[in-house]
């Protein structure tokens, strides 16, 4: 996998990281749809695409491991 790949997902999820601890207190407390507070609503819409991220970047990473089912045979 690239160098470039790896460095952007590190930055992806210090950025992450930082918005969902830091920036969520920021964020106003109003109510969306009478019952989901703002900062809920951020953090659950920041996980979604984290899950996403996350999923392409290990499938990518899997990918390039084809030399352990070499050496171990495939389970």
């Amino acid at each position: 996998m690239k160098k470039s790949i790896k460095i952007i997902f590190i930055i992806f999820n210090t950025v992450l990281f930082l918005s969902n601890f830091i920036l969520v207190a920021f964020l106003p407390k109003t109510l969306l749809f009478g019952w989901m507070p703002s900062q809920f609503a951020f953090m659950a819409g920041s996980m979604a695409v984290a899950s996403a991220v996350w999923g392409l970047y290990f499938n990518k990473f899997y990918d390039t491991q084809g030399h352990i089912d070499e050496l171990y045979g495939e389970v």
